[in-house]
């Protein structure tokens, strides 16, 4: 087998191969015989149609399962003996297959910009950090006492924070009870902020064992269309009043609940939890800053086939694999375009600052961030593991680690602005 490499574009290579004859009538003759062993004609068993037989009579079959298979398989071989590594599946063109003959082809192969990254040092960029402060502590302590809290069984008319438990059934212009509109266990909670003015009304002060009619207003953005604007009857049945307990915060919510030593060593993990996402968020600010800039400051094109690919992927990611009509999918592609594009200008970027300053990644650094993505979700840890069983997602993962130390540099070569955000947090989990 022998082949050519030819520059095409800046960021694109044509590599014409040609197969020896004996090697695509191994092949071919390969092929005949596995089909040979599935093919039932009459006449013969399964298996035992003979061989020249099968050719004549599932030519073209053989020829369009050879090439299916054989032209992926030699494609990689040759690049594996070239320096080259694909961004995208290669493009098999001027095809010449004729019985006989060498099997010759092209293969448009689209390889990953290398640009010079010019000005990455001192890129200007404003760092906005918000405060910590005790309040924004004490409001996610709050929020867990409240998910926290016990609803028991009260003999009493229901009031404000009470849980109603109730069943429901419709009911038409002449109160009568419509067929499949009973709903049951329905849990309703007095003073809930989402909760219908008319709900709110009409079950305040119900007790246990009632049955009463209400009557219900939707507004008309009502998120169900079929409610919205309308005033819907009811028949309701009170099976239970629970009142909402809130446990007190001391040392044994601590341990009850997140098994932590005391109620201060709750306060100090939900300061780091806070930390640690506000930390994360100003990366992120950081790090899109930093790669807007590179982008401006280093202007190149970008090989058109790997953005029509990259473009392709990420619409089929949203549509979860549909097909859509010619209209639907243009418009998604004109929406997606432009996030795709930077995403790809960010990368190449960012691996020209890795390979300028000689960063690299080892095996050790992979199986490190392999260890933390299953410690981080432990349920999820032989999942994650089985993944990176993968060469080529071990490699992948490799390239993001790189990527990760460019970014790192970036940041510490920045001329960065303080400018704290005094205002308290408000809510985040713990």
């Amino acid at each position: 087998m022998s082949h050519t490499v030819t520059k095409t574009g800046d960021w694109q290579h044509t590599v014409t191969i040609e197969v020896p004859v004996e090697e695509v009538q191994a092949r071919l003759d390969a092929v005949a015989r596995q089909l040979q062993r599935r093919v039932v004609m009459p006449g013969f068993r399964k298996g035992k149609v003979p061989l020249d037989r099968v050719r004549v009579e599932f030519a073209a079959h053989i020829e369009q399962e050879f090439l299916d298979s054989f032209l992926p398989e030699v494609t990689g071989r040759t690049l594996g003996e070239t320096e080259l590594v694909p961004v995208v599946p290669p493009t098999i063109t001027n095809l010449t297959f004729t019985p006989g003959q060498p099997l010759k082809f092209d293969a448009l192969v689209d390889v990953a910009p290398r640009v010079e990254v010019k000005e990455w040092k001192g890129l200007p960029v404003t760092r906005r950090a918000r405060v910590v402060d005790d309040a924004a502590v004490e409001a996610v302590v709050n929020n867990l006492r409240e998910d926290g809290a016990v609803f028991v069984d009260v003999r009493r008319p229901a009031a404000k924070g009470d849980v109603i438990l109730l069943d429901s059934q419709r009911l038409d212009a002449n109160g009568r009870r419509l067929a499949n509109t009973r709903s049951k266990g329905l849990r309703i909670q007095l003073g809930s902020p989402d909760l219908l003015p008319d709900l709110e009304t009409a079950l305040t002060g119900a007790e246990e064992g009632q049955e009463r009619t209400i009557t219900v207003n939707y507004p008309a953005e009502h998120g169900q269309t079929e409610l919205a604007g309308k005033a819907i009857r009811y028949v309701v049945s009170i099976r239970k009043i629970q009142e909402k307990k809130l446990r007190d915060l001391d040392d044994n919510f601590a341990r009850d609940l997140f098994r932590l030593d005391s109620l201060q060593a709750l306060r100090d993990r939900v300061r780091q939890n806070l930390e640690a996402e506000e930390g994360g968020r100003v990366r992120r600010e950081m790090e899109g800053a930093l790669t807007e800039e590179l982008i401006q400051r280093n202007p190149f094109d970008l090989p058109e086939r790997l953005v029509t690919y990259m473009l392709g992927q990420v619409v089929r990611e949203q549509t979860n694999g549909r097909e859509v009509g010619p209209e639907l999918q243009k418009q998604l592609e004109e929406h997606y375009k432009p996030g795709v594009e930077r995403s790809l200008r960010r990368e190449v970027l960012l691996m020209g600052v890795a390979t300028q300053e000689k960063l690299e990644v080892s095996e050790e650094e992979i199986s490190a961030e392999i260890d933390r993505m299953c410690a981080s979700d432990p349920r999820q840890a032989s999942k994650v593991r089985a993944r990176y069983q993968s060469g080529d997602r071990r490699r992948a993962l490799g390239e993001t680690l790189v990527e990760r130390k460019a970014m790192d540099l970036l940041i510490e070569a920045a001329k960065v602005k303080d400018e704290p955000i005094a205002a308290a947090m408000a809510g985040a989990a713990s």
